[in-house]
């Protein structure tokens, strides 16, 4: 068992060990004189990087197989081509037997999801060039230095495999507007400071009030599910200051309402790190499906020496651009007999076909006969998904999703704002001094790398909405107006001239990001029961509506769903396993077994 230990006599909220979700992978026998790039011919996958490891006797290769109980030549659906659908496809590719038929389903006309780079000519001022401009994710967690979650492996055997090149962007300073001005977050400011910002004083005895409950008080695990607001005002004994800067982080995440998310799903390991016995300073508790991870993907050299190199908080592709990661899947996936992709095909309906035992798909195409599935797994919203099903699944029909409405800026200028990631605006900041409903300002040109042909100058990035939008008698602004509004933010907040000369455009990203509202785990649950009582496990699910949101979660949910249909239980998981219990299921690890982390 090495060094790793389940702790469930240490409290009671440990229980016994939970179904994985991952299963053990053994590496396939490679042949490097007879490398293929197919993921699905009789020749077993063998990426660029794998073939450098068979090339090379003094490497320690993983063996791998596949324990398959689906039919050899099953025909799986994945719903979707956003990261997770794509990482999805990607996976079964590689974990599958090459008789498999896989077809990836999209109701527009590009693959990739929210994960948009687009390269801009621009004139302004007497500067031409071409701009990058990420229009949704421009970055994702590097997850240094965590010791919960370990996504970031997915991510690194993901760039690994296609040739990507991660970028981990130096740190930067980090602000919060609030009440009324830009406030360094620790440690770009000066400890003299602190005691000058209201943002600080009024933190001051919520901290003391944690403090000494972290060592004196009674912390029993809560029966119920707490919003974020509710269970930082049980352990601070305050609402304002433990409001400001969790709202501002969430609104940076989820562009959600603190009141409304709960604190169980969106803030787990600082929710359940709070109830978790003291381990000593050498150990570290983890659910159990990220042991799992660091057991399969973890030890592999290539991935620990990736996984220990990023210093900042961020990565990305440099000037590359985010959407490379989704290009780069795509060119994968198209190069695979055995894989077929739809796009501009949106799913009616789906049913469970009780004598064959198949799931039948109807798309707006209006085939004249249904396509029949062995397994459907749907990575889009659980609110879609439940139309799609047609009463099947109740539970995913309360699922809800915000707008976000993003405006990027490219001014000639450069040093027009103080140096950093960028700056998030709290819920505490009245309605009246927020009147454009700002969620965040984000200092690209700081963080991403300038291009050959990109001049210098300052390109920022306004996001805008979530929550906000969903109040009574708010909507969604014009591209026009919203360009116009983040301008009006500028000037305020930065002192940018709102006719400064720049290049803007803007969009409305609809329903973009999943919101797991206060009994979120318990409504995946039931979700998970009525997948097996009306799919009988056929239909299963991931994404961002069902477990962590971002994207390299996006990448680990398609990941443990492959390999989970790659397994043994392939045509029952619903992919809801790890979320069918009320007590979550921990092990600890000590930091001598954890090569994945820099410590």
């Amino acid at each position: 068992m090495g060094r790793w230990h389940a702790q469930s006599a240490a409290v009671a909220l440990l229980s016994s060990a939970a179904p994985s979700a991952t299963a053990n992978i053994l590496a396939r026998p490679l042949n490097c004189a007879v490398w293929r790039r197919s993921l699905t011919t009789s020749a077993p996958l063998v990426t660029a990087r794998q073939r450098r490891l068979a090339c090379d006797p003094g490497r320690n290769v993983d063996r791998r197989r596949t324990y398959a109980s689906a039919p050899t030549n099953a025909d799986i659906a994945v719903l979707g081509g956003g990261l997770t659908g794509l990482t999805t496809a990607y996976y079964l590719a590689k974990k599958l037997p090459p008789t498999a038929n896989i077809t990836l389903y999209e109701a527009g006309d590009r693959l990739g999801g929210w994960i948009r780079t687009e390269r801009v000519p621009v004139d302004v001022d007497g500067k031409k060039g071409t701009v990058l401009f990420e229009r949704g994710p421009r970055s994702l967690t590097s997850l240094v230095g965590n010791t919960w979650r370990y996504d970031d492996l997915v991510f690194y055997d993901l760039s690994l495999d296609l040739g990507l090149v991660p970028v981990s962007p130096p740190s930067m300073p980090r602000y919060i507007y609030y009440p009324d001005h830009l406030v360094p977050l620790p440690p770009a400011i000066p400890i003299s400071e602190i005691f000058s910002e209201p943002l600080y004083l009024q933190n001051i005895p919520a901290a003391l009030m944690i403090l000494w409950k972290s060592t004196l008080g009674s912390k029993g695990v809560p029966k119920d599910d707490p919003s974020i607001s509710e269970w930082l005002y049980e352990i601070s004994n305050s609402r304002k200051a433990a409001a400001t800067m969790a709202s501002a982080m969430v609104h940076g995440i989820y562009g959600g309402d603190i009141d409304k998310l709960s604190a169980k799903s969106v803030f787990d390991r600082i929710y359940w790190g709070w109830y978790l016995p003291s381990l000593g300073s050498r150990q570290r508790p983890m659910p159990m499906a990220e042991k799992d991870l660091i057991e399969t993907l973890g030890k592999d050299k290539q991935i620990q020496k990736l996984a220990s190199e990023p210093k900042g908080a961020l990565l990305d592709f440099g000037a590359e651009g985010m959407e490379s990661l989704p290009n780069a899947l795509e060119a994968a996936l198209r190069d695979q007999p055995n894989v077929t992709i739809k796009l501009n095909t949106p799913i009616t309906s789906l049913k469970h076909d009780t004598n064959k035992d198949k799931i039948k798909i109807n798309t707006v195409k209006g085939e004249t006969t249904p396509n029949m599935y062995h397994k459907v797994i749907s990575t889009i919203s659980g609110q879609a998904l439940a139309g799609a099903t047609h009463g099947d699944l109740p539970s995913l029909a309360k699922s809800h999703s915000v707008d976000v409405m993003t405006v990027n800026f490219w001014f000639p200028q450069e040093n027009i704002k103080p140096p950093g990631t960028g700056y998030l605006i709290p819920s505490t900041v009245p309605p009246e001094a927020n009147p454009e409903n700002v969620l965040g300002v984000f200092f690209d040109s700081d963080i991403q790398t300038r291009g050959p042909d990109e001049p210098a100058g300052t390109k920022l990035f306004v996001l805008m909405g979530g929550h906000f939008y969903d109040r009574p008698g708010v909507s969604p602004p014009s591209e026009a107006e919203a360009i116009l509004q983040a301008r009006a933010v500028l000037e305020r907040h930065l002192g940018i001239p709102r006719d400064a000369p720049c290049h803007a455009i803007a969009g409305l990203a609809k329903q973009c990001i999943p919101q797991h509202y206060v009994g979120h785990q318990e409504r995946m649950r039931a979700a998970h029961g009525e997948l097996r009582n009306a799919f009988k496990g056929r239909l299963a699910v991931a994404g961002g509506s069902y477990t962590r949101i971002g994207v390299a979660a996006s990448m680990r949910a398609g990941y443990d769903i492959a390999t989970a249909v790659a397994g043994e239980n392939s045509l029952t998981t619903t992919g809801l396993e790890v979320l069918d219990t009320d007590t979550n299921n921990f092990v600890v690890m000590g930091l001598d077994d954890i090569p994945v982390r820099r410590f």
